[in-house]
């Protein structure tokens, strides 16, 4: 709304008026985002002269301009006195009643304006629902109403507009006489004869309706008068009637033989007359050469064709219109302007167009008169049996308020697999109030029922309706119930069932069921399966929901029982189509059904109903009584299409063509000058081929050469996105069936390439919504990004656009696969989408739900213009290679960018922000201080830019007190220097406290991963120094020692001691473990250990660490591969299951009886010191007095074994089974250290270390 629309001040008006214009005002600001300091200057520019004088006079001494805005307001409302007294408003509004002829809507709105004015605060939705009711001034509806328990003022609404829109829109589904138009045809030159039915003025309107048509001849007079009383019929050979008014044919044709002789003369002044309510027209839908469709009203009383100037630039722009000298004067006596005549090709019943003449007027309504019919070959039927009307629209009334879904068996829905629970979604904070309005409003018409837990969960999407403001409750199915429902059959037509049964029906009705599968009850279980998971808890359906794969067939199913039984009705999906060969029957037909509607409780859509058609569509066809054959709409954008330019649209072509080649006799023959074109590699387009090429297309249009749709073949969906519009082909067994395209909005141009795609799937299937839902089919797309965007298994990512998100959701309803194809491999909707004559475009409800910026928008689309022109060119035509390399970050998220309709960019829902404003959203990302990752998390809701993160890094940490409050982030890991040999590195700490009051010092190889734990109760550094000192006496002195800062480490003597001897000693950062991490690393695994063996006191414990180290040592380690002892010691350390644990035999001294022993230790080379099992005594033997005995150990020799201290560990005798005087010594110690270990010179003679160990 301009500022100039509010109009000047009402200086003179009522407080009313002052307090409305006021308002405006108001709403004006906010609309425009005026700040509070320009209100002022605004408002004294709006309301004029006259009323400034009358501001400045009220504001003196001050003036206007200086005042605030709510200080002009104050001052305007006390010098006008707004005030409002309630009594006398509520009187008044107590007093309201609808008049007789005023309209229950506009009834309505006079009581709720009325109620503004009486403050009824929280009784206001109370009083408005009595005072409609009161006055609603229609007894019967009065009665219904009262009688609907705990009704409120929605509802009392709901039922008297649908009252109010059964009344108007359904006109009584017959033909009376008076609906025939009747003229007064005046010839001047006097060759015709004056026609001799009566006028159809207002005066006679009662007279002809009291006449019924005669029995003899059709005509409007008595039966006893006609001259054809006595006549033989021709056609069925009975006498009292003539053939025209034959029952055996259901038509009585009205003719007036005495003006056929007329048609042949030349019509100099003519007369017609209309009725005022054109819904008692008799109405005919014809198709022009041009392929569109036009309503015409039917006029036997006028030999010419009238067409009004508006209709003829609707369906023939470029028609040529002829000056005429033919006048019309109409019944009341005035002339109808005429502009000139035109002819107007119009398709007959037989398939042939027929040209027409036609008068143009200025304006008034298109009638077809007797020659046009004659020419048409159509007949004007007349009924003798009127139609219950009283009876048919208390049926109508009872379905359009049905309520409480339908009485039926409530269904079972049959699942396999474990129940899925999903965490709801983030709504955004500007529709989360809307949500919740919109479950409350669910809940309490009961489709919606709130729970307090449930096994199933399914989040909600919520995608706006068409107002753009409402939200939509959609439960995401996809991952969850869908994944485990059993399919279920379907008992559907086949379409050319429905068509053959359809076939000689001359009446169609077509009957809409509202909110169909919402209607259906579920049980108790299968409700509890449907439930969804919102932000303010969860709720179950209590019905059938959209987005169940099983819904359409159930639904179907459900339906087809209804009508089981029901002659000349048929169903698909919501739609139902009653039909019948007369007029009588069909009308019987039509009683029966809404009888069974009404028995069961079913909700129909008045508005969307239609009764008593000559053709009805059904499926993509039109069916009346010739027959059915496809919608003339069908070939237009293939028909219509611009002839090639080029050599790539003409093989564009020549691709679609051959594609339809199977329906064109000697295809090759015909189109072979097209192919010597592409032959040749030179594009040269002569009238020669143009001819061809529209002789072609011709001949398919005249051609019904599109296959029915059938339900039981398998339908593959081809779908095509260009610059400039969408396109799909539907196909059956490789033939198609439909081709429709349609030029994208100037919103949808500036989508993404990945965008318009996905937008052609999914504006292709609900333009074939009837061939496609509630079976199975296949997607085929050139575009690779859109198998995982509409892969029906997989879930989209959350980072895509709102709108793609919507579409795919909406897909869920289908059962479908999809599948890539290059462009070449289909190149009839390649063509469609590039070349075709588009269909208009729809509205556009889906566009980009981008969030305010505290920036100017019209400096963001300039600046955006200024600095992204080239990737709007690039993002709407296609990118080049200098895009390309000037935008490369643009260029990899090429498909989520997209052109806003108010011309800035977009990356998916985000604002795209050029260089000169991104200061100011940094400013405004930082204003709250949140630091860097929160400021990222708000970034990613609204805006972008190439390196944001980067810019949120560096604003962040340029800002003192974001640094106060940060966190210290980790930064990349660097390790430490591979060691090249043992010992040359290590790592030092301590871990404790153990037993409350030891510690143990860790000391770790970097290399070999060697650990060393020494126990104390003092951990300082003079133990430190001590315990160092004793192990790199043992193995050396490292290069290196790293340790942390405690004191222990940092005390100045053992730093000087260090130093002294050669070893670099490395403190890692404060309060950073992770720079010693070797060693910390080690001590949680020893702290892990001791917890599990629970020492009791220091004995324990030490044997429990010299236990650990044991094994430790012994194991591989993960990072090396290797165990310590073999990188450290290069061997492995002896343990006690490498011991011998066989039985052997000796002999005593002389004598050679065989004894049973145990060997317990080794005496020297040959030695070895045996237990004698007999006599428990001690022996020395040599081993060539030892055989092996192979008899396993007894219960007694482990017992022994675990209790005698004496037994060695550590010793492994094998004996060779041959001789029994061999023995292989078990592997020892190197005899020298992996690598030497390193001396101090001052120390080289008093340190030595020992290699290895004798007998």
């Amino acid at each position: 709304m301009e500022l100039n629309n509010l109009g000047k001040f009402p200086i003179n008006g009522s407080p009313r008026e002052i307090a409305d214009y006021l308002e405006c005002f108001d709403a004006w600001c906010i609309s425009k985002n005026v700040r509070d300091d320009k209100i002022p200057a605004h408002f004294i520019t709006a309301i004029g002269l006259d009323a400034y004088s009358l501001v400045k006079n009220l504001a003196f001494p001050d003036k206007p301009i200086s005042l605030p805005y709510a200080k002009l307001r104050e001052l305007l409302i006390d010098h006008f006195h707004i005030t409002t007294f309630e009594t006398r408003e509520r009187a008044q509004f107590n007093k309201l009643v609808r008049a007789p002829n005023q309209k229950i809507r506009d009834f309505i709105l006079q009581l709720q304006i009325q109620a503004s004015k009486c403050n009824f605060g929280d009784q206001l939705h109370t009083q408005l629902r009595d005072r409609l009711i009161a006055g609603i001034n229609i007894p019967k509806l009065e009665k219904e109403l009262i009688q609907i328990p705990s009704c409120t003022f929605q509802t009392a609404k709901d039922l008297c507009i649908t009252y109010e829109d059964v009344n108007n829109e359904y006109s009584a589904p017959t033909t009376s006489v008076s609906d025939v138009m009747l003229s007064k045809v005046e010839n001047t030159s006097g060759h015709g004869k004056q026609s001799k039915l009566p006028s159809t003025g207002n005066r006679m309107q009662p007279e002809i309706k009291n006449i019924k048509p005669c029995l003899s001849c059709g005509k409007l007079h008595l039966r006893s008068t006609c001259r054809f009383r006595g006549a033989k019929c021709h056609k069925c050979g009975k006498v009292g009637h003539i053939k025209t008014v034959c029952r055996s044919s259901n038509t009585y044709v009205t003719q007036n033989p005495d003006n056929s002789s007329n048609l042949s003369g030349k019509m100099q002044s003519m007369s017609l007359s209309t009725f005022p309510n054109t819904q008692s027209h008799l109405m005919r839908t014809f198709t022009t050469s041009s392929g569109k469709s036009h309503c015409f009203i039917i006029d036997t009383g006028s030999t010419e064709s009238i067409i009004s100037k508006k209709d003829l630039q609707s369906i023939c722009k470029n028609v040529q219109i002829d000056p005429t000298t033919s006048s019309i004067t109409g019944i009341t006596g005035h002339k109808l302007p005429l502009i000139g005549a035109t002819n107007i090709s119009l398709k007959s019943d037989s398939g042939n167009f027929v040209n027409i003449p036609f008068l143009v007027s200025e304006y008034g309504p298109s009638l077809l008169g007797l020659k046009a019919l004659r020419l048409l070959n159509v007949e004007i039927s007349l009924c003798t049996e009127l139609f219950d009307e009283s009876l048919f629209r208390e049926l109508l009334l009872q379905c359009s308020k049905s309520v409480g879904g339908m009485k039926i068996q409530p269904i079972h829905l049959e699942i396999e697999g474990d129940p899925i629970f999903l965490k709801r979604r983030l709504i955004p904070y500007g529709l989360r109030d809307a949500v919740k309005k919109e479950l409350d409003k669910l809940v309490e018409q009961g489709i919606l029922m709130p729970v307090e837990s449930s096994n199933w969960a399914t989040p909600i999407v919520t995608p706006l309706k068409a107002d753009g403001k409402t939200p939509r409750i959609c439960g995401d199915y996809r991952l969850t119930l869908n994944s485990r429902l059993l399919q279920q059959s379907c008992t559907t037509l086949e379409t050319e069932d429905i068509l053959y049964k359809l076939h000689g029906s001359r009446y169609f009705s077509k009957i809409d069921l509202k909110d169909a599968y919402l209607q259906i009850p579920l049980d108790e279980a299968s409700s509890a399966l449907t439930t969804i998971n919102t932000p303010f808890g969860l709720f179950k359906y209590k019905f059938l929901p959209f987005g169940l794969k099983v819904s359409p067939a159930i639904f179907q199913n459900v339906i087809n029982q209804m009508i089981d039984g029901l002659d000349g009705v048929e169903s698909y999906q919501d739609d139902i189509i009653v039909h019948g060969p007369n007029i009588e029957l069909h009308n019987e037909r039509l009683l029966k059904l809404f009888r069974r509607l009404c028995e069961n409780n079913v909700l129909v859509n008045p508005s969307k109903c239609h009764f008593t058609l000559s053709s009805v569509s059904c499926l993509g066809y039109t069916v009346d009584s010739e027959g059915f054959r496809p919608d003339a709409s069908r070939l237009a954008p293939l028909i219509q299409a611009p002839s090639p330019n080029n050599m790539s649209s003409l093989r564009s072509w020549i691709g679609t063509l051959q594609f339809y080649s199977r329906f064109i006799p000697n295809f090759t023959q015909r189109l072979s000058p097209l192919f010597e074109i592409v032959s040749s590699k030179q594009f040269k387009w002569e009238q020669q081929h143009e001819n061809i090429l529209r002789k072609t297309l011709e001949f398919l249009n005249k051609q019904a050469f599109l296959r029915p749709f059938s339900s039981k073949d398998k339908s593959v969906l081809t779908t095509d996105a260009s610059p400039m519009g969408i396109a799909a082909v539907l196909e059956q067994n490789g033939q198609p069936v439909i081709c429709i395209s349609r030029r994208l909005s100037k919103s949808e141009q500036g989508y993404s390439q990945t965008q318009k795609e996905a937008l052609a799937v999914v504006w292709a299937i609900r333009r074939l919504h009837k061939y496609l839902f509630g079976t199975k089919f296949h997607i085929v797309t050139d575009h690779q990004a859109l198998k995982f965007i509409y892969n029906p298994e997989k879930s989209l990512n959350k980072s895509s656009a709102a709108m793609v998100q919507r579409w795919s959701l909406e897909l869920s309803a289908y059962d479908y696969t999809i599948e890539h194809r290059s462009a070449k491999d289909i190149p009839h909707a390649d063509f469609l989408s590039r070349y075709s004559l588009f269909e208009n475009t729809a509205n556009d409800t889906d566009c980009l739900l981008v969030q305010p910026l505290p920036v100017d928008r019209v400096r963001l689309i300039n600046d955006t213009r200024k600095y992204y022109g080239c990737v709007i060119n690039a993002t709407k035509r296609g990118w080049n290679v200098q895009c390309k390399r000037r935008f490369p970050d643009f260029y990899k998220r090429r498909d989520e960018i997209s052109v806003h309709p108010e011309g800035f960019l977009c990356l998916n829902d985000r604002i795209i922000i050029p260089p000169t404003l991104r200061s100011a959203i940094l400013d405004d990302l930082h204003s709250a201080h949140l630091g860097a990752d929160k400021m990222k998390s708000l970034a990613r809701l609204t805006c972008w830019w190439p390196e944001i993160d980067a810019d949120i890094n560096k604003r962040s940490k340029s800002c003192s007190s974001c640094l106060h409050k940060m966190s210290y982030g980790k930064s990349s890991w660097t390790p430490w220097p591979a060691s090249c040999e043992v010992w040359q590195r290590i790592h030092a700490d301590y871990c404790g406290p153990f037993l409350n009051s030891y510690y143990a010092l860790v000391i770790v190889d970097s290399y070999s991963r060697w650990p060393e734990v020494i126990i104390t109760d003092s951990p300082n550094a003079k133990f430190t120094h001590r315990a160092l000192r004793k192990v790199f006496s043992r193995e050396g002195i490292p290069d290196v020692l790293v340790t942390d800062n405690g004191t222990h480490f940092t005390e100045k003597n053992f730093n000087d001691w260090l130093k002294h001897i050669g070893c670099r000693h490395l403190y890692t950062a404060p309060r950073h473990p992770q720079s010693n991490g070797l060693a910390e690393n080690f001590v949680r695994t020893l702290k892990s250990a001791i917890a599990s063996m629970s020492p009791q006191n220091f004995d324990e414990l030490e044997r429990c660490v010299d236990n650990f180290l044991l094994q430790y040592r012994n194991a591989e380690h993960t990072s090396t591969r290797e165990s310590p002892a073999k990188l450290f010691k290069s061997r492995i350390l002896r343990k006690h299951l490498m011991s011998t644990t066989s039985d052997v035999h000796y002999y005593r001294g002389n004598d050679y009886r065989p004894s049973i022993g145990i060997i317990l230790q080794r005496m020297g080379n040959r030695m070895v010191k045996i237990l004698d099992i007999e006599d428990n005594s001690v022996h020395n033997r040599h081993l060539d007095q030892v055989r092996i005995n192979e008899v396993g150990r007894s219960d007694y020799d482990y017992n022994d074994s675990a209790t005698n201290p004496d037994f060695v560990d550590n010793s492994e005798i094998s004996l060779d089974d041959t001789d029994g005087n061999n023995i292989t010594e078990s592997v020892r110690r190197s005899q020298r250290l992996a690598s030497k270990p390193r001396y101090h010179y001052k120390y080289a003679r008093r340190h030595s270390v020992c290699g290895g160990c004798g007998d």
